[in-house]
């Protein structure tokens, strides 16, 4: 069973449009400050996988809006893993505020690549981790699947 991760965001000025709503493209950059925080709680900050030369950009991604947020709410993100392997990692999330109205759900897909832009397995150590982490158990690493996904170009 998936853990759930939860980070905090004040919706800032800056996030939000003249109508005084959150710009649709600014969820993503929430979202990316949850996973952050998601990997450092996971004690796997991603400025060490950098310095390994490793990266795991966003070859996918779903929003679906269903309320507004406005400047100065209080946001929830719940952000699940759900897939893992040695060469991928997906998440799931959902924002919402504190009067527990949903405002959004989403997912993106992200593969583990090193500085020439080509697929690379984790480290067993920072695989370990997140399984350790966030599902409670330390998981045999899967065989990497024979076909990653295409980067755009």
């Amino acid at each position: 069973m998936a853990s759930q991760f939860r980070h905090h965001h004040r919706v800032t000025y800056s996030d939000c449009t003249m109508g005084n709503h959150v710009y649709h493209a600014r969820y993503l950059d929430i979202l990316e400050a949850a996973r952050g925080e998601f990997f450092r709680a996971a004690g796997v900050p991603l400025a060490s996988l950098h310095e390994l030369n490793l990266f795991f950009p966003v070859v996918e991604s779903h929003l679906h809006h269903e309320a507004t947020a406005r400047y100065d709410d209080e946001l929830i993100i719940e952000v699940v893993v759900t897939e893992l392997d040695q060469q991928k990692i997906a998440f799931a999330y959902g924002i919402s505020n504190t009067r527990s109205q949903i405002i959004l759900s989403g997912l993106t897909r992200h593969i583990c690549i090193g500085p020439d832009g080509k697929p690379r397995p984790m480290p067993p150590e920072f695989y370990n981790k997140l399984n350790l982490a966030f599902t409670g158990k330390l998981a045999a690493p899967a065989a990497p699947t024979p076909r990653a996904p295409k980067m755009p170009s």
